[in-house]
This record gives structure tokens, C-alpha cells and sequence, in this order.
């Protein structure tokens, strides 16, 4: 976390620095000059922004990245599964286990050599282990101590109290059923695929963000032009209304032309409150992107693009490398992967799981055993005597300390089993259509991979087409405007000898208005098509610097 916070320092520097130099943080109403000693926020929480962002597409770029709502809800999906990849190892977690107790018994005696009327009974034992399943095999192991303190009242008993420990080792493999493909590696491997799919879809997330950051700029550049060129539309009807009336009043013209001129006037004023509220929409949806939350009801920030349309550079495109590229670097064809080799994974499990269950079990123990030398006939009032002996049982140890020295050692003994186990459900009907089912899954899987690249090598075609189509038109459009606005000249200087009207002039001026407007388009089209080639190449984010790992962290 701490390498991924360093590396996003330039998005919030480009986001801090941008603000703190144009925008004014305002209450509604507030003069400018208490706005800039006192922000304030609005009734959401978040601040009101006013005054001007004079902003680059770069810029753009990585504010929206830093602020945007739909890539932060994204973010914590290749978090969530990470976790959830982690997650799944704690199959192969080593379980550690003990237990310890104490337990007393009294009972009459069953057997008259005893020699006693209740049998009694002390017991303090104990045991530990550590047990574990191994990755991938799916071999199980124990490791076992127990060790046990008894006392018994028997005069037989040749230790009293008897001290007992015995250490084993244990473990089971499978052979068929659940070799390799068990249940806790196939979470792995699937949980594995679910994370780089998840980082995929976070990669094709940021690349949609990226692309529509900057359509949203272009068609603002688009907007604020076309706002430039309505507005210069409507000062030269009004201009020419001036130049009919003043040519009325000394009788040149009729009233009829002066008519004209008005009707012109308000037909562009029409257009011009038309573009400027689409300017003004424009600049919203540009906001909404790059900075997010902080578009508010009350908010009145003016973007200003610093890039210019007009700088464009005519390429062509090599269609098959494009497709290899897009092939290569697409996030949509990474994930399509990842789901066709999570279907594999599936499918193995689901093939093992119909086969027997044959298990190899073994395990070695040895034990030890010492003891304090029966105490009990001491108590009576003579020693046993057995013929012409008096028998006396010498002590062998003094604690279940003792008796583990004997775990290697002449005086211990040891055991050993190696069995093997089967079992298979008769007619397995489950495994066989589980198995089934998983091959048609992964046949899904695999379909879907091949048509997502067939509509890959197509959205490539339309936008190495596209591209191509918007380089001809900003050319055409500029052959289009340079002669409309000759005509305009013309027109007008015909208008000064009276060998035209109000009425064709507004044509001629509509003409060239509608040429600039074309050209307006073309040059929005095509960096709106530069930028879907790259989206659909896979190389946006190269194209525009953006490191993927500086977005991953969370905000």
C-alpha cells in the first residue's frame, strides 16, 4: 500500500494544483473577495466551486481518474478478490491441537486377586498434535503426543504410579479421487482466476473512464466553438440589420429587406442561446466527470479546454497490427482468458471426482513407559510373599519425563500400519453430470472468447474507418468553409452596389456558418475516433500516460 501511495502522487498534485490556482471555493451570493478568505460548502457536504479551470486534456485525465465515483466503486473489486485468493491457502493452514485432564474412579472389585475390595483409579493425562493438509497433493499429516499419569490400588500393578507417552506420526494419500484435484486446490486455482479478472475488469474500467473523460472534452472544445461561431453569427445580423435600416431611412432599400434582416437577427439569436446552453451542458458533463462529487447544485466553475482542435496529425492504420495489438493488450480478452481456464479448472475437478476413492494410510509410533514401583502391598501389615520370595518392585522413573527417554531408546517400543482404503459410489450419478456440465461450460466459455475477438477485429475495423473518414472531412470541411466565406465576401459587396439582398446575404452567412460547424465536427470526430482506435487497440492508457498501478489505490 505504502509503494501504491507514493505512486499516485501525481494525480493528486495535477487535482490540487489545478484547483488551487483557478477555482474559488464560494458560498452561493458571496462576494468573490469573502469567497477566497471563507469557503464554504453546500447542503450536501461538499464544496461550491466558482471562477474558471483552465484545463489540458492530460489534466483532465488524471483529475477524473482521482475523482471519479464509478472508478472508485471499481477499485475495490481486485481488492475484495485478492482477499479472497488469500483467503483460500488457509486450507493448508497447520491446525495445532490439546487437551489435558484428570480422572478419579472407584469401583468394587470384579477379581479376587486384586486383593483389594474396590478397584481405584487415578488418571492425569494430556495430549498436543499438529495436523495439516499439503497444498496441491492433498496429503494430510499428524504429528501426535499423548502421555498419561496413572495410579491404580491393584497389587498386581507392577507400576503405580505408571507413566505412559507415546509420540506418532500419521498422514494419508490420495491416489485417484482428490489427487491434485481436490476441493481446496481448485478454490485456489479458481479463486486465482476470479482475482486476475478482477483486475482485468478494473483495467477495462479505468480505460472506459479514460475514453469518456475525453469524448466529454472534446465535445466541450466542440461546444465552446460552436457557441464562438453562433455568437459571431449573430453579431453579423445584427450588424447587417444596422446596414439595411440605415440604407432604409435614406431610401435605398424597402421595408420589406429591413423585415429580413430582423427575422435573420432572431433566427440567430435562436442558435445562439441554443449553443450556449449546450456549451453550458458541455461543461457540466465535463465537471461531473473530472471532479466528481464536487459538482453541486449551486456550483457555477467555467472549464476552459487549453487544447486545441485544430492539432491533429493525419495517419493511416494498419488494420492487422491494430487487431494484433487489440489482441494483445485488450482487458476484455485477458478476462475472457481467465474465465475459460477458471472453466478448465472446474472441469478437472469435476473429471477427478468421478473416479474411486483410493486412499494409502500410514503411520509409526513409538511409545515409552516407566514407572514408580507398586507402593500398595507396602501398606499391609506383611510383605507379599510369593513361595519363599518376598517380591519388591524396583522403581523405573519418576515422571512421564522418564518414559519419553525411552521413545529411542532399548526400552521403548514402536508400531507401524500402512492400510489402504476404497470406496466408490455405485452408479456416481452426481459426478458423471457434474462432469458434464463442466465441459459445456468451458465450450461456453471458450465460444465467448472466440466471438468477443471476432467483435474486436470489427470495432477495430469501424475505428481505423472512422478515424480515416474524419481526417477527409476535416479537409473537405475546410475546402467547404474557405469557399463559403468567399461567397459571404462577395455577397456583401454586392449588397453595397444594390445587386443584392438582406435575404441572400443571411443565405450566404447560413452557409458559412454550417461549414464551420462541419469542420467543427470533423475535428471533433476525430479525436473522439483517435481515442476509440486507442480504446480498442487496448492502448489508451499507454497513449495517454496513465499507469495503471497509480489508480489502484483506494481514495
Amino acid at each position: 500500500m505504502g509503494r501504491r501511495a507514493r505512486s499516485s502522487a501525481p494525480f493528486r498534485l495535477a487535482f490540487t494544483a489545478a484547483l488551487a490556482s483557478t477555482v474559488t471555493l464560494a458560498s452561493p451570493g458571496r462576494a468573490e473577495s469573502d469567497a477566497a478568505t471563507e469557503p464554504a460548502a453546500s447542503e450536501s457536504g461538499a464544496p461550491t466551486l466558482h471562477g474558471s479551470l483552465r484545463l489540458s486534456l492530460a489534466d483532465a485525465i488524471a483529475m477524473g481518474l482521482e475523482n471519479n465515483l464509478d472508478v472508485e466503486i471499481q477499485r475495490f473489486s481486485p481488492l475484495i478478490a485478492e482477499e479472497s485468493y488469500r483467503s483460500s491457502w488457509g486450507a493448508y493452514d497447520p491446525r495445532a491441537t490439546g487437551e489435558i485432564g484428570r480422572s478419579e474412579s472407584s469401583l468394587p472389585a470384579g477379581n479376587a486377586l486384586s486383593g483389594v475390595p474396590f478397584d481405584e483409579r487415578d488418571v492425569t493425562d494430556g495430549s498436543a498434535g499438529v495436523a495439516g493438509l499439503l497444498p496441491f497433493l492433498n496429503a494430510t499429516y499428524a504429528i501426535d503426543y499423548a502421555a498419561s499419569d496413572t495410579t491404580v490400588n491393584a497389587i498386581f500393578a507392577s507400576n503405580s504410579p505408571q507413566y505412559d507417552s507415546g509420540l506418532t506420526f500419521s498422514g494419508s494419500v490420495p491416489l485417484l479421487k482428490n489427487l491434485v484435484w481436490n476441493q481446496a486446490w481448485t478454490n485456489v486455482r479458481v479463486s486465482q482466476e476470479r482475482l486476475g479478472a478482477a483486475q482485468e475488469d478494473f483495467r477495462k474500467s479505468v480505460m472506459d473512464t479514460t475514453q469518456g473523460i475525453e469524448a466529454a472534452y472534446w465535445t466541450l472544445v466542440a461546444r465552446a466553438e460552436q457557441e464562438r461561431v453562433a455568437a459571431k453569427s449573430f453579431d453579423t445580423a445584427r450588424a447587417l440589420l444596422e446596414q439595411v435600416e440605415t440604407q432604409y431611412e435614406v431610401g435605398v432599400v424597402s421595408r420589406v429587406e429591413v423585415v429580413e434582416a430582423e427575422a435573420g437577427v432572431a433566427e440567430r439569436e435562436v442558435a445562439f442561446i441554443e449553443a450556449e446552453n449546450a456549451h453550458r451542458a458541455a461543461q457540466d458533463e465535463l465537471i461531473d466527470r473530472v471532479l466528481g462529487p464536487h459538482l453541486t447544485a449551486v456550483s457555477m466553475l467555467h472549464v476552459e479546454p487549453t487544447d486545441s482542435p485544430d492539432a491533429f496529425v493525419a495517419y493511416e492504420v494498419d488494420v492487422a497490427n491494430a487487431v494484433d495489438r487489440a489482441f494483445e493488450n485488450r482487458p476484455e480478452i485477458q478476462s475472457a482468458e481467465h474465465e475459460v481456464e477458471l472453466r478448465e479448472v472446474q472441469l478437472r475437478f469435476a473429471r477427478n471426482q468421478r473416479l474411486p476413492q483410493l486412499d494409502v494410510q500410514g503411520s509409526y509410533g513409538v511409545t515409552g513407559l516407566r514407572g514408580a514401583g507398586n507402593t500398595i502391598p507396602n501398606l499391609r501389615e506383611d510383605p507379599l510373599v510369593i513361595g519363599d520370595e518376598t517380591i519388591t518392585i524396583p522403581p523405573t522413573g519418576s515422571g512421564v519425563g522418564d518414559a519419553n527417554d525411552d521413545f529411542f531408546g532399548s526400552r521403548g517400543g514402536d508400531q507401524w500400519t500402512v492400510r489402504g482404503v476404497l470406496s466408490f459410489p455405485l452408479g456416481n450419478v452426481s459426478g458423471r453430470h457434474d462432469a458434464s456440465r463442466a465441459a459445456l461450460e468451458l465450450r461456453r466459455a471458450s465460444t465467448q472468447l472466440r466471438r468477443l475477438r471476432q467483435s474486436i477485429i470489427l470495432e477495430v475495423r469501424n475505428g481505423a474507418r472512422d478515424l480515416l473518414s474524419a481526417q477527409q472531412r476535416i479537409e473537405a470541411a475546410e475546402r467547404r468553409r474557405a469557399a463559403a466565406a468567399e461567397q459571404l465576401r462577395a455577397e456583401r459587396v454586392r449588397l453595397e452596389h444594390g445587386e443584392s439582398t438582406p435575404f441572400e446575404v443571411l443565405q450566404r452567412e447560413r452557409d458559412l456558418v454550417d461549414a464551420e460547424s462541419q469542420k467543427i465536427s470533423a475535428l471533433q470526430q476525430y479525436h473522439t475516433s483517435e481515442a476509440s482506435l486507442l480504446r480498442a487497440q487496448g492502448t489508451i492508457l499507454e497513449a495517454r500516460n496513465v499507469v495503471i498501478d497509480d489508480v489502484r489505490e483506494l481514495r
